[in-house]
C-alpha cells in the first residue's frame, strides 16, 4: 500500500493531492464492491470508505454484475468488511456457491436476508432431449439451486434473522422452524414445499407477517388451517387456491386476534373472495385495495357497498375487458355509502369522466386525499376548477384536500394560474407524490381496525 509521503516525493499531480471531500465524492460514485477494492489501495481511501459505510451501509445487494472478475477470497473478504455495518442482505440471481462460501462466517448484525433465484422449476432439458440427458441436467442444476441445506446454513450464518424472503428455491421448508427470531417469512415460487413442515413453523415461530402468495402450489387450504396456531400474525398474504370456500378457513383467519392486513392473490375467484370477506362481521374493514382487470365492475362495486367503515379505498390499473372501465355512477354510489372515507386512490385507472371523482368531494366530509396518479382517461384540467367551485360552497369545510396528479394529463403550469393561486383556500395540488403498488395484478388487500 502506497503512503501519502511517498506520493508527495514523486512531485507530479496525483489523485491523492485531492482533499477528503473530493475523494469522498469519487468513492460515492462507485458500487460497494468497487469501494471495497479501492479501500485496499491507500489508507486515506480506506478511512473514507469506512466513514461512508458507518453512515449509509445498512442494505447490501449482491448481484452477478457486482461479482464479475471477483475470486472467492475477495468475495469472502468483502463480506467480512461489510458485515459489521450490514443489517440487510439481498442476493439476486447469484450463483449459490457464493452463499456457501460464507458457511464459516457469522453475521450477528444482519436482520434481513433475501434470496432471489431464477425460478422454482428446477431446470431440465429442452423438448426433444433424451430422458437421461434431462435427468443429468436436472441433477447438475440442483447443485446451483437454493436447497434445504442452504436454509440450514442461514440459521448459522445469520443467527438473529428477523426477515427471510426466498424466491425460486428448491426447499421443502423443514428447517424454517429453526429461525427462532423470525418475524416475517416470505416464500415465492418455492414449488417443493412440503405441507408437513408448516405445522411446526406456525407452532414454533412468532411470526408477524407470512407471505406465500405467488406460485407455491404445493401448500393448500388444509395446510393453512394451521395458521391459527400462530396468533401473533398481523399480515397474511396468500392466494385464492390456498382457500377452500366450503370450509371455515377464512373465518379462522379473520378470528386471529392480531390480524391487521389480509392480501389475497386471485386469478379466477375475485368475486368469491370479495363477497366472503366484505360481508364478514368478524372484522371491521377500514381500507381496501385492488389492482387488476375486471370483467364485471357492477358486481364488484356492489360488494364494496358492504364495507361501510372504509377510510381508504385504492384502485391500481383497474380496467375492464370489454367496457370503458369504472363508470361514474359506480363511484357516485359508493361515495354516498362511505361517510368516513379519508383517501381515494384511482391510480392508472380508466374513468368515464370527472363526475365520479367529484362525488367524493361532495359526499365524503372527512376526505383528505384524492390520488389520480397516471390517470389519463376521463380526467382533464376541468376537474380542478369544478372541485374548487364545489369546495367554495362547502361551509362546513375546515381542512385541506390534497389532489395528487403525477403523470396525469394535466399541465403542472396550473400551479401558477391566478385562478388557482388566489381563489383557492382548501385544494392543494401535488405533481410529485405517488404510491407504488408492488403486488402482481389481481391482489385484493383488506386492512382491519385494531
Amino acid at each position: 500500500m502506497v503512503t501519502s509521503k511517498e506520493i508527495c516525493q514523486i512531485g507530479r499531480p496525483h489523485i491523492m493531492d485531492l482533499n477528503d471531500d473530493c475523494l469522498g465524492m469519487i468513492v460515492r460514485r462507485l458500487n460497494v464492491m468497487q469501494q471495497y477494492q479501492i479501500s485496499k489501495l491507500h489508507t486515506r481511501f480506506k478511512q473514507i470508505v469506512k466513514s461512508q459505510w458507518r453512515c449509509k451501509l445498512n442494505h447490501v445487494v449482491v448481484y452477478p454484475e457486482l461479482l464479475e472478475n471477483i475470486d472467492e477470497a475477495t468475495f469472502v473478504g468483502f463480506m467480512q468488511e461489510v458485515g459489521p455495518h450490514m443489517q440487510s442482505l439481498l442476493m439476486r440471481h447469484c450463483d449459490i456457491r457464493y452463499l456457501r462460501l460464507l458457511s464459516d462466517q457469522i453475521f450477528n448484525r444482519v436482520e434481513t436476508f433475501g434470496w432471489m433465484g431464477e425460478g422454482g422449476s428446477g431446470g431440465g432439458g429442452e423438448a426433444g432431449d433424451s430422458g437421461g440427458e434431462e435427468l443429468s441436467e436436472f441433477q447438475g442444476d440442483r447443485e446451483k439451486q437454493f436447497l434445504d441445506e442452504d436454509l440450514n446454513l442461514l440459521t448459522r450464518v445469520f443467527p438473529k434473522l428477523q426477515v427471510l424472503k426466498l424466491r425460486g428455491c428448491q426447499i421443502t421448508g423443514k428447517y424454517l422452524a429453526q429461525f427462532s427470531s423470525l418475524k416475517h417469512l416470505s416464500l415465492d415460487d418455492c414449488q417443493c414445499l412440503e405441507s408437513d413442515n408448516f405445522q411446526e413453523v406456525f407452532q414454533e415461530l412468532k411470526l408477524r407477517k407470512f407471505d406465500i402468495m405467488e406460485d407455491c402450489d404445493e401448500i393448500n387450504c388444509c395446510d393453512l388451517i394451521e395458521l391459527k396456531k400462530c396468533p401473533t400474525l398481523e399480515h397474511i398474504k396468500i392466494a385464492d387456491y390456498h382457500l377452500c370456500f366450503d370450509t371455515d378457513i377464512i373465518n379462522d383467519i379473520l378470528r386471529m386476534p392480531n390480524l391487521k392486513k389480509l392480501s389475497i392473490y386471485s386469478k379466477n375467484f375475485v368475486f368469491d373472495v370479495l363477497e366472503r370477506i366484505s360481508r364478514t362481521n368478524l372484522k371491521q374493514i377500514v381500507a381496501f385495495k385492488f389492482n387488476g382487470v375486471l370483467h364485471n365492475f357492477e358486481r364488484f362495486f356492489r360488494e364494496l357497498n358492504h364495507m361501510r367503515h372504509l377510510k381508504k379505498l385504492s384502485f391500481y390499473e383497474c380496467r375492464g375487458y370489454d367496457i370503458e372501465g369504472i363508470r361514474d355512477h359506480m363511484l357516485v354510489q359508493i361515495s354516498k355509502q362511505f361517510a368516513d372515507l379519508e383517501e381515494i386512490h384511482l391510480c392508472s385507472c380508466d374513468l368515464e369522466s370527472d363526475r365520479g371523482v367529484l362525488s367524493f368531494v361532495q359526499n365524503c366530509h372527512k376526505l383528505k386525499l384524492i390520488n389520480l396518479t397516471s390517470c389519463r382517461k376521463g380526467i382533464s384540467e376541468s376537474v380542478i376548477w369544478r372541485c374548487m367551485e364545489l369546495m367554495k360552497k362547502q361551509k362546513w369545510r375546515t381542512h385541506h384536500l390534497e389532489m395528487w396528479l403525477k403523470d396525469a394529463y394535466i399541465d403542472k403550469a396550473i400551479l401558477e394560474d391566478p385562478r388557482y393561486m388566489y381563489n383557492n383556500r382548501f385544494l392543494k395540488l401535488d405533481f410529485k407524490q405517488s404510491l407504488q403498488d408492488s403486488n402482481p395484478p389481481g391482489v385484493l388487500k383488506f386492512t382491519f381496525s385494531t
